[in-house]
């Protein structure tokens, strides 16, 4: 008995099976230590945030999260430094797995100049969208009683600015309209918006922006830039005249 099972066992057709039995499991153990290592199994973070990091710093931190760095795009704007990180994706607290390339935009280095569109005589809803597809900011709106309810005046710097001028992109446009008499705006909720946000918001409801008092906490340019409304001079919904500064606190 015992020597009929040693014959089986040297069968040239039985040691290939066994070999290919063996040779099939090293395979898999070998595949899956190649996916876990690749896909970084089980090594899942969440992304900081690089806002308001000037790009070495961004960077810096990136490698000591085992991330990557991508400049997808550089805009001009008030709001932050050359070459600081105004906006990246994925977004904070986004879990991601090690080794993910997060995309972010930064101020550009230099201001790119753009000419100033003509918005005399349009509506504000025009000349809102005119102004920022040229690469503008609406600033202050100062209302006039008139019968006609367009833009009177175009301003930059306090100045009458004529069409065509070229100016840095980014500029700040401040505008005189026209509003009849009677007119009212409707204070929008600001809550839980960043100081930018609000004060576009605000344009959109014919209103300004006015004191900006920020909490204790905020200490840096990236708290100042991350920092939310959690209070309003005039609560949503109440009628005032358009124009009125609205005073925001942010935490």
């Amino acid at each position: 008995m015992k020597e009929k099972i040693l014959n089986i066992f040297k069968s040239p057709i039985l040691k290939n099976l066994i070999l290919a039995i063996v040779l099939v499991f090293v395979v898999l153990i070998i595949l899956s230590l190649y996916l876990k290592s690749y896909t970084h199994h089980g090594k899942e973070i969440f992304t900081p945030s690089f806002k308001g990091m000037n790009i070495a710093e961004a960077q810096e931190l990136a490698n000591e999260k085992d991330l990557k760095i991508v400049i997808i795009d550089s805009l001009y704007s008030d709001y932050a430094n050359p070459g600081e990180v105004m906006d990246q994706t994925p977004k904070a607290n986004f879990k991601v797995k090690k080794g993910r390339t997060i995309f972010v935009t930064i101020r550009a280095y230099s201001q790119k100049m753009v000419k100033m569109p003509f918005v005399i005589a349009r509506s504000l809803i025009q000349a809102r969208s005119m102004i920022e597809t040229a690469g503008l900011r609406i600033g202050q709106i100062t209302y006039v009683k008139s019968d006609q309810e367009y833009v009177k005046q175009q301003l930059y710097q306090g100045k009458e600015i004529e069409e065509g001028i070229e100016i840095p992109e980014g500029s700040v446009i401040d505008l005189v309209v026209g509003s009849k008499q009677g007119s009212v705006a409707y204070v929008p909720d600001l809550l839980n918006l960043t100081e930018k946000d609000a004060s576009f918001k605000l344009a959109e409801y014919s209103l300004n922006i006015g004191n900006i008092i920020y909490d204790q906490n905020v200490i840096t340019k990236a708290d100042s830039l991350n920092a939310t409304v959690y209070k309003q001079s005039i609560n949503k919904d109440i009628t005032v005249e358009p124009g009125t500064k609205i005073d925001i606190w942010l935490k």
